[in-house]
């Protein structure tokens, strides 16, 4: 299974663990770019909708391109009584059914699943001229906790390429990817420090949400499974975890 397929595949698991983003982070983009209310927004990977109900509850119009059904399924769901629309579709295939351009393209925790040589361009074809690409992600530092540090191990030790992934700087990455596109201007960024307030429920179900974890053998998961949940076992029933979150805003360049 491909990584950025296996969220689908525990779709309810990933809608229960992941968190959304901070009310002060999605007022900051708001701000920062000026969005009429009255735009149509076009959302690029939005899971179960983590970014998408903050600014359908501020009153916006959200088109959803999401490849996992299941993902889609709960979306729509949870945003059914905001003005929310979905497309089943990698973004690297969808065709809008009529032409569009909107001002305000956005992509949260998404965006580095996509393919390098489409995504800018096309997200430059799609946009007005100045229309703005807005890409954020969550990031979590690792937890100093001994048995969670063990259980990320034994993670890696079965998915050596994830200990390689922890260590790119997707922030350094993204701001890289902008320049060289030639299509966009940074304008704008904040690395928002927040927390978390967990519980030992729902960080067992992330570490069992991550792409990494999906993508292995059943029968390997199995096996993590028992044991991650029993190192878990020390954990508090509520604790406070910290969280950053990264945005960064770009402007279209225009001819």
């Amino acid at each position: 299974m491909e990584k950025n397929e296996s969220f689908n595949s525990a779709a309810k698991t990933y809608d229960e663990s992941r968190p959304s983003y901070p009310k002060e982070v999605i007022d900051w983009i708001i701000s920062k770019t000026n969005i009429s209310k009255g735009e149509k927004l076009l959302e690029i990977g939005p899971g179960t909708g983590q970014a998408t109900i903050k600014f359908a509850e501020r009153g916006y119009n959200v088109h959803c391109i999401e490849m996992g059904e299941n993902l889609a399924d709960i979306l729509m769901q949870k945003t059914k009584n905001y003005n929310v629309s979905v497309d089943v579709s990698t973004f690297e295939a969808w065709e809008p059914r009529i032409p569009i351009k909107t001002p305000f393209i956005f992509s949260a925790t998404a965006f580095h699943w996509i393919d390098q040589s489409v995504k800018y361009r096309k997200c430059y074809d799609l946009l007005d001229d100045n229309g703005f690409l807005v890409l954020l992600w969550n990031v979590a530092p690792e937890v100093d906790i001994p048995e969670v540090k063990r259980a990320f191990d034994l993670l890696w030790q079965n998915y050596p390429e994830k200990r390689k992934e922890v260590k790119t700087d997707i922030r350094k990455q993204t701001k890289i990817e902008i320049a060289n596109s030639g299509l966009f201007t940074l304008v704008d960024y904040i690395d928002y420090k927040w927390k978390l307030k967990q519980t030992r429920e729902r960080f067992t179900k992330n570490f069992f949400s991550q792409s990494s974890f999906l993508s292995l053998e059943h029968e390997k998961q199995k096996v993590i499974e028992a044991n991650v949940e029993e190192l878990f076992k020390c954990l508090h029933d509520e604790f406070d975890t910290d969280y950053y979150t990264t945005v960064y805003i770009a402007k279209k360049k225009t001819v």
